[in-house]
């Protein structure tokens, strides 16, 4: 029997030498999702059932919006998982008091209008979620929490702990037993110690947003994503250094509270401000690609939360700060192109230049 060599040779071809420096956009997409997926278990957990029931019209409304499509029957998998991950997302960004019926045609109405007016996902220039958290606000303000923090509380050395303990944060019933235990454990060798409260806070806020409740498991979960490059750094680094800076530093002065003393833990565990970050601040389509115009549109988003959101406890404040930073994005990357384009005439051109003259010898 004739061994064919050349059959062989096709057959050990492989592309094993070369990888992905980043995840793809498909696989990043699975990743998030998982992300997601505790988030949801927590709800069912908690017993947030009404909250369960506006994420399950949300989620409905995506995916029928994609279903509403000639092409449907060609979209695959990803498709879906996009449109899974889009409809989760604004279901945990809705207050658990709004009607499940209102969430589903709102989202159905706006996704569908993005999808067939813009392109939906990576060429809408818009962040979808965030547009259809902003109508079910402007349709049912009334149904999302006010701000909790008074001028009075933001006057004192700690905003967080003065809600704390005026009750807009319930307390775990083992909050105090697990702070003392970090308290002797943990942070008696750095000479510090924390108060009760801040467990709770970091494990369950009870917010009726159901995004703004489970930081702990946010905060973990984004430690996961950023150490399989499912996210760039650059943007959400950026953007939570100038808004943590701003609101310890500069938010004192307006309020004539403590100088340099602003609450950055209040900041940072309300508003849903680790979670936006994370799941919104990104979307694809809408921020900027290299690295200098990535640093401009966190710097821009964190000076535009701090004007927004201020020090914390805003119900709808990152929204709307996503949708101003779309609509900034385009003059961003002009900025970011003009300067790209500068370093390429300068010095691209010049070093293609002295190769050639070198080649010429």
């Amino acid at each position: 029997m004739r061994h064919n060599h050349k059959e062989d040779l096709f057959k050990t071809v492989s592309l094993s030498p070369f990888k992905y420096l980043n995840p793809s956009v498909r696989t990043q997409a699975y990743f998030i999702l998982a992300a997601l997926l505790p988030q949801i278990v927590m709800l069912f957990v908690t017993e947030s059932f009404a909250s369960v029931s506006i994420l399950a019209a949300s989620l409905l409304a995506s995916l029928l919006s994609e279903a509403f499509d000639f092409g449907a029957d060609r979209k695959d998998v990803f498709i879906w998982t996009i449109a899974a991950i889009r409809g989760t997302l604004i279901g945990l960004l809705i207050p658990s008091t709004f009607p499940p019926l209102a969430v589903f045609f709102v989202s159905f109405i706006v996704l569908f209008v993005n999808r067939s007016v813009l392109g939906g996902f990576i060429k809408s220039w818009i962040n979808p979620i965030a547009l259809t958290v902003v109508v079910c606000w402007l349709v049912g303000m009334k149904l999302f929490p006010p701000m909790q923090v008074s001028v009075e509380d933001l006057q004192s050395r700690n905003p967080a702990l003065s809600l704390i303990h005026g009750g807009s944060f319930q307390m775990l019933a083992l909050d105090a037993r697990i702070t003392n235990f970090l308290n002797n454990n943990v942070f008696a060798s750095l000479g510090v110690s924390i108060p009760d409260g801040y467990v709770s806070l970091f494990w369950d806020t009870h917010s009726t947003i159901p995004a703004f409740r489970f930081n702990l498991l946010t905060i973990l979960t984004s430690i996961v994503l950023f150490s399989f490059n499912v996210y760039n750094l650059m943007i959400p680094g950026t953007f939570l250094a100038v808004y943590a800076l701003l609101v310890r530093f500069v938010a004192p002065l307006f309020y004539d509270g403590p100088a340099m003393q602003g609450d950055v833990i209040l900041a940072m565990l309300s508003s849903g401000t680790v979670f936006c970050v994370l799941f919104l601040l990104q979307w694809h389509g809408t921020v900027p690609l290299m690295n200098r115009g990535k640093f401009l549109y966190g710097f821009v988003g964190g000076v535009l939360a701090f004007c927004i959101v201020g020090v914390g406890t805003s119900s709808a404040g990152f929204v709307f700060t996503i949708l101003l930073l779309n609509v900034l994005s385009p003059l961003i990357q002009t900025v970011e192109n003009y300067y790209e384009k500068k370093y390429t005439e300068s010095v691209i051109a010049a070093r293609v230049k002295k190769v050639s003259e070198g080649a010429g010898v």
